[in-house]
């Protein structure tokens, strides 16, 4: 497989997001003209699907509040750099933070973290939600989750998985199913997303977690099939794909989430009026449509969502990471 084609198949779904045009909205009743401009800090790298959706979110933002708002790019160190930023920002409201799910999961990876994603952040408001999929390749010879785990027990060092890299959410995924399978894998970490799904389609690795657009965007040529979908329902992107409960595998009902924070202290009513601006944008039909495209899905709801989110997803990960013993310096 060449690098062109992992890079399409990876990065479809943000481009699509980008290609849509921000709503002709007149923003006369929540115009905040002459107001401090907002930096919004995305700690991953311009291209990937956080920071694509987060450009999305404030141009519809900016759309609507005719405010200054701008998308920053910090990144290094998982992440940890971008976040650790906006935890040390003012309380203003000047300053937010896009993430993923992975700041729930970096407390128990790294040793001396200096944020805490509770104590460090107010919730602004729950953005998306992403679901992943165990998608194989087609040479491994199994065509249901049902084959594959029986596979995996029958042989417990022949099946290897790729992932981004050590303690990213596809790898806690796959120890997550792991466990819950009761099956050995081997894992095979990669220094980012595109050369696994490259090792993927190319049979280098038999399996890996990726997201549902991605996985049946590279399953239409035959190379990979998709057998089981993270997540509590079937996703419209793939109804044919069925959930790992429908399967017979329980409690791995996660999704790939995204959100967005503001530093603690930072005032109730500004945290209000922010939560009620993104919720204005992700109400949107052309947004809602750009993201049901790829398989993704509108969150939204109050602060305390995110929060609730927040609070059982760190328990989640924290006993995966101790159980799979995965630390990071």
């Amino acid at each position: 497989m060449t690098r062109s084609v992992s890079r399409r198949s990876v990065c479809s779904a943000g481009l699509a997001l980008l290609a849509v045009a921000p709503a002709a909205l007149s923003g006369a009743a929540h115009a905040q003209r002459g107001a401090a401009p907002i930096t919004v800090v995305v700690p991953y790298t311009a291209g990937s699907a956080p920071d694509l959706f987060a450009r999305l979110l404030v141009e519809h933002m900016r759309q609507l509040s005719g405010q200054t708002i701008i998308v920053e790019n910090r990144v290094g160190a998982s992440g940890n750099l971008g976040t650790l930023s906006v935890a040390r920002a003012a309380p203003d409201g000047t300053t937010l933070l896009v993430t993923a799910n992975t700041i729930v999961m970096n407390p128990s990876l790294f040793k001396s973290l200096q944020y805490d994603p509770v104590k460090s952040f107010e919730p602004v408001a729950a953005l998306v939600n992403a679901n992943f999929a165990l998608t194989v390749n087609a040479g491994l010879g199994v065509a249901t989750l049902a084959e594959f785990v029986a596979k995996a027990k029958a042989a417990p060092t022949l099946i290897n998985y790729g992932s981004p890299g050590i303690g990213t959410p596809h790898h806690l995924c796959m120890e997550l199913f792991r466990r819950k399978a009761d099956i050995a894998l081997q894992h095979v970490p990669y220094r980012g997303l595109a050369p696994a799904v490259a090792d993927l389609a190319g049979g280098h690795i038999s399996a890996m977690f990726m997201q549902i657009n991605a996985a049946t965007e590279l399953a239409r040529d035959g190379r990979v099939r998709v057998l089981a979908l993270m997540g509590s329902a079937r996703n419209p992107v793939a109804p044919s794909v069925a959930t790992f409960a429908e399967q017979g595998i329980t409690d791995v009902d996660v999704d790939n989430w995204w959100g967005m924070f503001a530093p603690a202290g930072t005032p109730a009513e500004v945290v209000k009026q922010l939560n009620a601006r993104v919720n204005e944008v992700l109400r949107l039909p052309e947004v809602q449509k750009a993201m049901e495209t790829q398989g993704q899905a509108a969150m939204g709801g109050p602060p305390e969502r995110l929060k609730e989110i927040v609070d059982t997803d760190r328990v989640r990960w924290a006993e995966v990471i101790k159980a799979a013993n995965i630390a990071l310096e």
